[in-house]
């Protein structure tokens, strides 16, 4: 397929229409690999030392306009933020204006890594670590006209920061037990070699300036940060992978993948696979809908281990899910990659997902 032709924007986001049993949901929650995935006929990619495969995380910081540092709450707020979705004022300040003025976060450069000096093997057999969930609660409104289906609210738009500065990137909810973790860039959560952790994450599925209804089905404030060491470290864009577990919230203050739906998550694939890409690019209507590009994800190069596709998404679209196996009736994939640089021509490149990006999953559902 010819990606570069095969970007759309939508206007209208479509809300999940069929009502789920719980029953149904429970069936498919189970977080398992199909019989033989694991076999392949190569091995995976080699690592020169084991100090990419770590994570660090962090309370999710909270720093508003009057704060003189980060906000350092008691177990028993804590424990109301669990029945009001979040602190109230985190959520107050986002107000759909702040939404709107907040800009892109900026993309890390894209600088060449050579951490890796196998390449993947392109028909490798990916792994299952989370298999995709539909929404528990029923979501029942119309588009407004034309419906584009293949835009899912699963997905979203991941605001960061305040003090008139608030920026954006985009995010996905993946199916695990706790049905409260996002992933995104690693960027998008730790600032990288030298930074700190970002400030003020909410989360905000379907996100639509167009729309009256610009948060569809409310919010979802981050309780906890998690990303690689070597990210955090080395800005490694090879592990530019990021994880955000969330207070519940949203119009019905229930856990974000139980609202939305949830994706799911493979690995150990190759680095070139067909995918279909969501995320609020900035040189896409301002980023304020969703876009979506879609086509096969090649490999970059054996200096690295990422894979690139030329959509020509700016910034903001970091974070936005690269799903393989993509259904529109449904609105769920599974994650294989998340959007991590764009360069001067347009080639959007996303970090390998393998066995430490499974482990990183885990531990940030373990974070709640």
């Amino acid at each position: 397929m010819d990606s570069s032709s095969k970007i759309r924007s939508s206007r209208s986001l479509r809300r999940l229409g069929a009502a789920v049993s719980a029953a149904a949901v429970a069936a498919i929650t189970a977080l398992t690999a199909p019989a033989g995935a694991a076999a392949a006929a190569s091995p995976a990619p080699v690592r020169t030392s084991g100090s990419d495969l770590s994570t660090s995380s962090s309370p999710a910081p909270v720093r508003l306009p009057g704060d003189k540092s980060v906000r350092d709450y008691t177990p028993a707020q804590l424990q109301s933020f669990e029945r009001t979705g979040g602190d109230p004022e985190v959520l107050a300040y986002w107000t759909p204006e702040r939404m709107k003025a907040a800009k892109p976060l900026d993309a890390p450069g894209d600088a060449e890594w050579v951490e890796d000096k196998a390449r993947a093997v392109a028909g490798k057999v990916a792994s299952v670590a989370a298999k995709p969930v539909t929404a528990q609660i029923p979501q029942s409104v119309t588009n407004a006209p034309p419906p584009v289906t293949n835009f899912s609210i699963t997905n979203g738009k991941l605001f960061i920061g305040g003090y008139e500065s608030g920026s954006w990137c985009s995010a996905s909810a993946i199916n695990t037990s706790s049905k409260r973790v996002l992933i995104t860039a690693g960027h998008c959560v730790h600032s990288g070699q030298g930074g700190a952790w970002l400030q003020n994450l909410v989360f905000v599925p379907g996100y639509n300036a167009f729309n009256s209804d610009h948060d569809p089905v409310g919010r979802f404030q981050a309780y906890w940060l998690r990303t690689f060491n070597e990210w955090i470290n080395n800005s490694n864009l090879n592990r530019d992978v990021g994880f955000v577990t969330t207070y519940s919230g949203g119009d019905w203050n229930s856990t974000v993948v139980n609202t939305i739906g949830g994706h799911g998550l493979v690995y150990n694939g190759g680095t070139e696979f067909d995918t279909s890409i969501f995320g609020y690019p900035s040189n896409r209507d301002g980023g304020n809908v969703m876009w979506a590009c879609w086509g096969t994800a090649t490999d970059n190069s054996i200096l690295d281990n990422r894979s690139k596709i030329a959509c020509n998404f700016g910034g903001g679209s970091s974070g936005g899910p690269w799903t393989w196996n993509y259904d529109n009736a449904t609105g769920l994939g599974s994650v294989r990659s998340v959007m991590s640089t764009v360069n001067s021509e347009g080639v959007n490149k996303g970090p390998y997902f393998d066995q430490a990006v499974v482990d990183a999953m885990n531990a940030a559902n373990a974070d709640w």
